[in-house]
Order: structure tokens, then sequence, then C-alpha cells
């Protein structure tokens, strides 16, 4: 029997003058699966995250973390935080500190812990990110796609069970997002709960396990990457693109190819290729 991490049940949100974001949302995410969220601007994931950890309240509608309720009082909410942490799309947003061990140090300090143990998660976040030797430079001399890094660091440090990243590769070049791909990975293999959203349809493709639409505050699909690309209908309402790989194996296929299981990413087709010239 699947158990499912966080839930939403028929959540309503408003934002003040009546601009609805969500509207009747439902949906379960099934813990120890890598999950992308997609759909186009102002379909409500930026809204949607904000309620996994309690920063915003339905209007109505239910959250909940780990089959309970999320309570809206401030111990709960504390915990709650604790263990379900959000990075934002603009790093600028979350950072402020002077230095980088100031910046992914201020989450332990706030939670009570010792100077030790404390700069112990600095240490051990920064070297997950992959910038010890950012230690201690200012964060406002940093590149972007380093202070991308250190606002997952700052939530690292917390050692969250759910880690929730709200686009996270956007504006990133091709070798920060390849080195974001391998510290997700890299997480889940932790043990990490890893839920992102994303334009990057190659990314959810390749990356995730199970893929949420959304449109105009609503769940559009869910289901495996397979499932949900391979949709031509779907694609098109929620005005998403297919995979290129998958648009080069429907090129294949109408040329009598056979693949024994759709790949996702190059590795997976290359052995696809050497499979059938072999047989």
């Amino acid at each position: 029997m699947s158990e499912y991490i966080l839930e939403m049940r028929d959540v309503v949100f408003d934002y003040p003058g009546g601009i609805r974001a969500l509207n009747g949302i439902s949906m379960a995410i099934e813990k120890g699966k890598k999950i992308a969220v997609l759909g186009p601007n102002g379909s409500g994931k930026s809204t949607l995250f904000l309620h996994f950890n309690g920063i915003l309240r339905p209007k109505s509608g239910k959250v909940f973390y780990r089959g309970q309720q999320i309570k809206y009082h401030r111990d709960y909410l504390v915990n709650l935080r604790k263990n379900v942490g959000i990075v934002f799309q603009d790093p600028d947003i979350q950072l402020f500190a002077g230095s980088v061990f100031q910046e992914v140090s201020f989450g332990p300090m706030n939670l009570g812990f010792s100077i030790p143990e404390v700069e112990k998660r600095v240490v051990e976040a920064l070297k997950a990110c992959g910038i010890e030797e950012l230690k201690h430079r200012p964060t406002h001399f940093l590149s972007f796609g380093q202070k991308k890094r250190v606002s997952i660091a700052d939530v690292l440090a917390m050692d969250p069970e759910v880690l929730v990243l709200d686009e996270p590769a956007a504006y990133l070049d091709p070798k920060h997002e390849q080195k974001l791909v391998e510290l997700l990975e890299e997480l889940c293999r932790k043990g990490k709960q890893v839920i992102l959203s994303t334009h990057d349809v190659e990314l959810a493709y390749a990356w995730a396990d199970y893929v949420f639409v959304l449109k105009a505050g609503r769940l559009a699909a869910e289901g495996t990457p397979q499932e949900v690309f391979q949709n031509e209908t779907l694609v098109k309402e929620a005005d998403l693109r297919k995979p290129q790989l998958l648009e080069i194996c429907d090129i294949l296929k109408q040329k009598g190819f056979v693949f024994n299981k759709m790949p996702r990413n190059i590795p997976e087709f290359r052995e696809e290729l050497l499979i059938y010239v072999e047989s």
C-alpha cells in the first residue's frame, strides 16, 4: 500500500482582491518518489508549494503531512518547517546574511542547536552542494548559480525530510543545471523527498518518477513521465511540449524501430539502439 507524505484535498486559495490561485486541487505525493510539478506561468505551482509547509493557509480544503492534517499554530508550524523545507525560485528573496556561513547557519541557530552542531550542519550542507570554498564569501558577490546552491544549502542545514524547490533550474547554464541534477539525485539516494516545479520538460521527463500538471489553479493531469508526455492532447492543452527524446523516438517508431522500453535519457536511448542493432 502506498504511503503519502503530502496530500492536498479540495484546496482552494484566493489572494487579496479575490484572485483565485488554487481552485479545488486534490493530490497525493507518494513517499520516496521524485516529483515534478509542471504548468504554465500562473498555473498555481508556487502557491501550491507555499501550502506544503503552512506559509499559506487554504481558504477551504485540507493539507496533510504524513497523514496528519496541518495545524496553523506556531508550535506546529515550527516543527513542520523543520521537516518540509522550501527553496524559492529567486535566491535573492531567500538570502539576506552578509556571508555564506552566516546565511546557512541562520536556520540551525534559530532551532536552538549548539554552536558545534550548527557548524557541523553548515559544513555538511555546503559540502553536499559542492560549495565548501564559498564558506566565507560575501553573499552579494556570488553568481546566480552559486546563490542557487547556497539557498539549497540553507534548507539542507535544517535537515528536512522533504525538500521543495520552486523552479530550481531557472536561469542556470547547462553546466550548473547538470550539477543541480546530480545534487538532487544524491539527495534522493540519501533518503530525502525531493519535489520540484519546472518549465523544463526535458528535466521532468528524464528525472522525475511522477509528474503533476497544473493549469489555471487546477490539477490537469498526473502520471509517470511516459504517461503524461505521450498524451498528445494533454501536452497541447497544458501548454507543454513533448521532450525532444520522445520526438526522436516517435520518428524511429514510425520507421519500424521497436523499443523494449521507452528511454528517458541518452544512456537508455543508446542502450536501446545497441539492442536493436545487435538483434
